[in-house]
């Protein structure tokens, strides 16, 4: 936590400070024009991407066990909370859904995962398809700065790696089995920091057992949930729809202070502004992904005034939807369960 805090201050604190300079009252008297219709339009949109997100979602668990997406909706909005309050690549909601999701329908945690890996990956192989027409269309036709740039192409060659690595483990994946795992299995299990293993697994044999029930549950769910071809081929879809809707959302921001922006800059900076949201360590991205999305903007030619209200606006909605929507489900399902 301080050393979440102490990244987080001083982004906050350089945020204020690029603002001072662009000017504090002119991003006041901006905000006093802004069409309050619009903005309830945009909040709209904001918590109908989470629902999008969730009943996607819902398409793939729904193929393992019968869940009611009533029960999800809330399951999914507590762990967003978490996903934002987690620096860097948002993760820590997962465990909380998976937790939920395992005591409302008894379905293993180790199924649960399955059906949340199935269905970010998918999210994110869309959303590394328009990061890379991004960085061409940046390179080929726009001057952005270059810290921006050079971030940009070490993340997509990064995620390209990653891409092939994956398929090589999932090429070995049904050797795991293999003695190595198992001496890895005993090595954990005897580990003298982990004395809490052997309280709960009395022998060695009982975790080893646990460790492979779960990883067995988990690859037949992967399995099961790879050759759904519908509930993969609407996932798809329906992720392509979100991220239109994001960027819909900004247009209607730009629209409602008056100003008519083209969309391909805001796909560019939309796309480029998320990839610096996963990679710093402030919770949700707070700060840097403002600054960097305000600067984006300058780049792409946008008024640096509207450009800091467009990216306030945007960015509070997200942080409306996931920390105050995201607290009162938590206190829900706190209740419920």
């Amino acid at each position: 936590m301080k050393k979440t805090i102490a990244y987080l201050l001083p982004s906050v604190a350089f945020l204020l400070y690029i603002m001072n300079i662009i000017g504090i009252a002119d991003i006041v008297d901006a905000l006093f024009t802004v069409n309050p219709y619009l903005i309830v339009c945009v909040f709209v949109i904001t918590v109908s991407y989470s629902l999008i997100d969730c009943f996607k979602w819902h398409l793939l668990i729904d193929k393992i066990k019968r869940i009611s997406l009533l029960w999800l909706v809330p399951i999914y909005f507590a762990g967003e909370l978490f996903n934002a309050l987690t620096p860097g690549a948002k993760s820590g909601g997962e465990v909380i859904k998976a937790h939920y999701v395992s005591k409302v329908s008894g379905l293993p945690q180790s199924r649960v995962y399955a059906s949340i890996l199935i269905d970010k990956s998918i999210h994110m192989f869309v959303f590394f398809i328009l990061i890379v027409f991004s960085v061409v269309y940046t390179t080929l036709f726009l001057e952005m700065p270059s810290f921006f740039t050079s971030i940009f192409r070490v993340v997509v060659s990064f995620a390209a790696i990653l891409s092939v690595a994956a398929i090589v483990v999932s090429m070995k994946i049904g050797r795991y089995k293999h003695r190595t795992i198992f001496r890895l299995l005993n090595f954990v299990y005897h580990f003298r920091f982990f004395e809490a293993l052997r309280v709960k697994f009395k022998t060695y044999k009982a975790f080893e057992d646990f460790v492979v029930e779960a990883f067995t549950e988990f690859l037949e769910s992967l399995n099961l949930l790879i050759g759904h071809t519908k509930g993969v081929g609407a996932n798809i879809l329906l992720s392509l729809f979100m991220f239109s809707l994001t960027f819909l959302k900004v247009w209607i921001i730009f629209f409602a202070l008056g100003y008519s922006q083209a969309i391909i800059p805001i796909i560019i900076v939309v796309c480029l502004g998320s990839v610096v949201s996963y990679v710093v360590f402030t919770p949700g991205g707070a700060g840097v992904t403002e600054i960097a999305l305000i600067s984006l903007y300058v780049a792409v030619g946008v008024d640096p005034h509207v450009a800091a209200v467009v990216t306030l606006i945007d960015r509070s909605m997200y942080y409306v939807v996931s920390f105050g929507v995201g607290y009162l489900a938590n206190i829900y399902m706190r209740f419920k369960i």
